[in-house]
């Protein structure tokens, strides 16, 4: 990730006008700890991207998150606008947004009848009073008092569909030693009349694997140009690690032992969790099921119960099984349940006495998808090649966003977007 200043300009409050300088990265980050369960997408979908489009973007992003053992204290909130690889960009504020320059976060309820007391925040965005005037990326910064206390910060995107973006998985890559276990995209933009004599220079492609930010390919060029289209191909960042399928694990229900849960308990202080022994499947055949790609989907089973304020935490215990620890190499629980980040909270310690690796992680109640992967000391890349394998066969889906650079107002447009499974 990318570490820059930020500028941020002056901001409009009670206590009046204020700009300071901020060393963040423009990345999905939790800043405090009692910051749990961030959900940001759209059109009410839970697995949705968080992306509108520019003509129509009016309330269709939701942002829910947890503080646990909150007081119901107001938060603010504000966005910046970005580049294709997310760095803040240069322009005015009143070139790419409209109304007040923060918002408030006073839509907030207390958790009922749980072990573990939090207050969840609610926020429908785009609104009239803060709403973005261009397409591309932006990020979105949760914070309390002022900017020196962050909460948390997200990505979100706003599209100006005016290319068509497609991709083939062909069964042979270009490097057929990888045909068993990568998979490599091939991918037209359809430009329509956007063709310029600059198309080479102002294009960019950005592909992301499931919702992985660690391996997405940013700021990719054409291969080549044709009269009405161009293509990206035989590239060597449009091959990715094809993995495996991802373990699932069910908690909305905390009196039945649904697949991949060996235990079930109460404490005095919260429910237990234990996810069923996983183990190396490197030299295992594939095996094909449903996954939501690495994905969480947060509910109760008792239809009767809230979502938002009635589902519990829980205490989740991994193991992974191994006779000794890796010697190159960290292990980390991957997905959506815990942001796509690699930190302290999803990263395993090797057992001794058990023989393995264990992490345990506090969690709300829903459906979860997951798998262990490594990362390099030395390179810092994120592998699956050891925990899980690389298998052709494997369903993913790539998330393709093309920007093309607005020359005359400075800033990268996001005028494509698609997403295309593997198979």
């Amino acid at each position: 990730m990318k570490r820059i200043t930020l500028l941020i300009w002056t901001l409009l409050f009670s206590a009046g006008l204020f700009a300071q300088d901020f060393d963040l990265p423009c990345g999905n980050i939790n800043y405090r700890p009692e910051v749990q369960t961030v959900l940001l997408y759209a059109d009410d979908n839970q697995l949705n991207d968080p992306i509108v489009p520019l003509g129509d973007m009016m309330g269709r992003l939701t942002l829910s998150f947890d503080i646990i053992d909150g007081e119901g204290e107001v938060l603010n909130y504000t966005f910046i606008h970005c580049s294709h690889d997310w760095m803040p960009t240069e322009i005015q504020r009143m070139q790419y947004a409209s109304g007040f320059e923060s918002g408030r976060l006073d839509d907030y309820a207390f958790s009922r009848n749980t072990l573990i007391d939090y207050v969840n925040y609610q926020l429908r965005f785009p609104t009239e009073d803060m709403m973005p005037l261009l397409s591309g990326n932006y990020l979105l910064i949760v914070y309390g008092d002022d900017m020196n206390d962050l909460y948390f910060t997200r990505r979100f995107m706003v599209v100006d569909e005016k290319a068509h973006v497609g991709a083939t998985v062909p069964r042979y890559p270009d490097d057929l030693t990888l045909t068993d276990t990568h998979q490599q995209l091939n991918i037209k933009v359809n430009m329509n009349n956007y063709l310029t004599g600059n198309t080479e220079q102002y294009s960019f492609l950005t592909i992301r694997q499931n919702g992985r930010w660690d391996n997405a390919a940013e700021g990719l060029k054409p291969t080549y140009v044709y009269p009405d289209y161009i293509s990206f191909e035989h590239h060597p960042q449009t091959v990715f690690e094809a993995a495996n399928q991802y373990f699932r694990f069910n908690t909305s229900n905390f009196h039945f032992q649904s697949e991949n849960l060996a235990h079930i308990r109460q404490t005095d202080e919260c429910y237990e969790i234990d996810i069923a022994t996983c183990k190396s499947r490197a030299r295992e055949a594939y095996v094909s099921y449903e996954d939501i790609h690495g994905e969480k989907f947060i509910y109760v089973e008792d239809e009767n119960m809230d979502n938002v304020t009635e589902a519990d935490y829980c205490r989740v215990n991994f193991f992974y099984e191994s006779e000794a620890p890796l010697t190159h190499e960290d292990l980390y629980i991957m997905g959506a349940l815990n942001d796509w980040c690699f930190n302290e909270s999803n990263k395993m310690t090797y057992d001794y006495r058990l023989h393995g690796y264990t992490c345990s992680m506090v969690l709300k109640q829903g459906y979860y998808n997951f798998m262990m992967v490594t990362l390099d000391r030395g390179t810092n890349e994120i592998l699956t090649d050891l925990t899980v394998g690389n298998h052709w066969e494997t369903n993913n889906v790539y998330k393709l966003y093309f920007y093309f650079y607005n020359a005359l107002k400075g800033y990268d447009e996001l005028i494509g977007y698609s997403i295309v499974n593997s198979h």
